[in-house]
């Protein structure tokens, strides 16, 4: 049987009634424009500018083969796979944004009937009314596609075969039309790849810092409460790097805002425009609790300042505890209530917390080591008491990653926490190399369960030579990759892309990459534009990662 609506041929199979197959499109390609001015994420609030943010389309296939799922909510995907004998493929089918933006349009979904296991997708108000008319269930909207060509977008094909309906991206569509699907038209453009870049920031630079540098900064150089010690005397011809280290270039050790004090708002401020011109999307702000003390230390005056920056909203973040097993850094059992309250209270409550792909609140343990005694058990009643408390607090279910290092991947379901991730690779570090580094990072990268839900770093540098004598006071035993070049780290930066668009992880969080480091400025770890090469390395990040970006400020205001 056919009907005909709105001129739009619709064939009703009856093969369980389920299928009808519109052969039709109607939607016509889309004009090519400019893509929306990325600099207007900073007009809006953090909850619109999460929804703006392009998120991976899921694709699953009904029991028996007989239709096709697409979604952009993860747990709507993992409810489908676990309880309705749906299989999750692996991969996502391009990048859109939940909620709508300028420059999309809604993506409506339907099926034929309420028991139906098929789907139909249409931007068509016209194909979705006709269907509706003939007594198809309307489900919503299913994500926002582009309406414009942009750089780096794909057009999104529909094909059909007479037993369901497919999404596809256009360099995809030849080989299903060669399977037997006809193709229906495009429904609108999407991203094939989209990725979250973040840096690890080191909010150390300020009078409550890093007291070790500021001491023996005055010890050896003579200056008293500078935080700076050591790059800026590098920088400026100190002995100990020309004695040791000849014919070193050392200029590019002064960022390009000159040398400041992150626990001063404005300096975030300089910081988040830095970073959000090169398309970066969150911070990961180290985290210190001094146990002794009962209260954080070192770095939180400078994520006070982030939380308090007049641009906050244009850039997410997130917090990642560092327990140390020493030090008085770690977080003895007697004292997670406290922790837990105050990463709950204070930071997750935020609006612009990072979050996973499915819409979970991301904090991050980037060392599990000085929970307790470190043991899975141990750090798994910490993550539970942090879960249990923003349940309370906030009425929501939080989504927990531990760093790799200190902590086996392996080991990360039996602590309650949802996927590994890492910020620097420790071998590549030991290793004195950046090639040696750059030949191990899918090792590192694979070396916990190939399945299993993880985040990729990526390292710009280590160079601890500014750290001699201030801290080091033997130079042979100095880190540092005489090999860098910044050749090597776009080859690095390609990898973690390539990786990622090869990856058959589940998609939560598997976009997301942490680049060490933001401003780590005594081991050589810094993204931040400095007085030499400006955004040289942020450059890398967008071009290799097809950031969204109109130029990377590197003086901003």
């Amino acid at each position: 049987m056919a009907t005909r609506r709105a001129g739009i041929a619709v064939v009703v199979l009856s093969a369980a009634g389920l299928l009808a197959l519109p052969v039709v499109s109607a939607y016509s390609e889309p004009a090519s424009e400019e893509a929306p001015d990325p600099s207007a994420a900073e007009q809006v609030s953090a909850a619109q500018r999460q929804g703006e943010e392009p998120m991976p389309l899921l694709e699953l296939v009904s029991a028996g083969g007989s239709g096709r799922l697409y979604t952009l909510d993860q747990r709507e995907a993992q409810n489908a796979a676990e309880n309705h004998g749906m299989d999750l493929q692996s991969g996502r089918v391009g990048y859109f944004p939940r909620g709508g933006a300028d420059g999309t349009t809604p993506l409506y979904r339907l099926k034929p009937a309420s028991d139906s296991t098929a789907w139909l997708f249409t931007v068509s108000e016209a194909e979705r009314d006709s269907l509706i008319d003939d007594g198809w269930v309307f489900e919503g909207t299913a994500g926002h596609v582009y309406t414009d060509a942009a750089p780096d977008r794909e057009v999104l094909n529909r094909l059909s075969n007479g037993r369901e309906w497919r999404l596809a991206l256009k360099s995809e569509t030849d080989e299903l039309v060669e399977a037997g699907y006809t193709l229906d038209g495009p429904v609108g453009y999407v991203y094939p790849q989209w990725i979250r870049t973040g840096a690890v920031y080191f909010g150390m630079f300020n009078i409550d810092g890093h007291q070790r540098i500021i001491q023996r900064t005055e010890e050896v150089y003579g200056r008293e409460g500078d935080w700076w010690g050591g790059v800026r005397d590098f920088r400026d011809g100190t002995e100990y790097a020309t004695d040791n280290w000849p014919d070193q270039d050392w200029s590019d050790l002064k960022p390009s805002i000159g040398y400041y004090d992150d626990s001063d708002p404005h300096t975030l401020e300089q910081h988040i425009t830095q970073a959000t011109s090169a398309g970066l999307s969150f911070f990961s702000f180290y985290w210190y609790w001094n146990t002794e003390a009962q209260e954080p230390s070192v770095t939180d005056a400078s994520l006070d300042a982030f939380l308090q920056a007049e641009n906050r909203d244009a850039m997410d973040f997130t917090v990642s505890l560092c327990a140390h097993p020493f030090g008085e850094l770690d977080v003895p059992t007697d004292q997670y209530d406290q922790v837990a309250s105050l990463m709950v209270e204070k930071y997750l409550s935020q609006d612009n917390t990072l979050r996973a792909n499915d819409g979970r609140k991301i904090f991050n343990i980037c060392d599990a080591r000085g929970l307790g005694d470190g043991s899975p058990e141990q750090v798994g009643d910490f993550v539970e008491t942090v879960r249990s408390e923003a349940d309370e607090q906030l009425g929501e279910d939080i989504y927990v990653q531990i760093n790799q290092a200190g902590f086996a991947q392996s080991d990360v379901p039996a602590a309650g926490a949802d996927s590994s991730y890492c910020t620097t690779d420790g071998p590549g570090v030991e290793s004195r190399s950046y090639q040696s580094y750059l030949d191990g990072m899918l090792d590192y990268f694979n070396s916990g369960p190939a399945a299993a839900s993880y985040s990729r770093c990526l390292m710009s540098d280590f160079d601890e030579r500014p750290r001699y004598p201030i801290e080091n006071t033997d130079a042979s035993t100095i880190r540092y990759f005489p090999d860098h070049s910044m050749e090597r780290y776009r080859e690095a930066v390609s990898t973690v892309f390539d990786d990622i668009e090869d990856s058959r992880r589940p998609q939560d969080v598997d976009n997301i990459v942490y680049v060490y480091a933001w401003n780590e400025w005594h081991e050589g770890g810094y993204i931040e534009p400095n007085e030499r090469d400006g955004c040289a390395y942020l450059d890398v990040l967008t071009e290799e990662f097809r950031l969204p970006s109109d130029g990377c400020q590197a003086r901003p205001e």
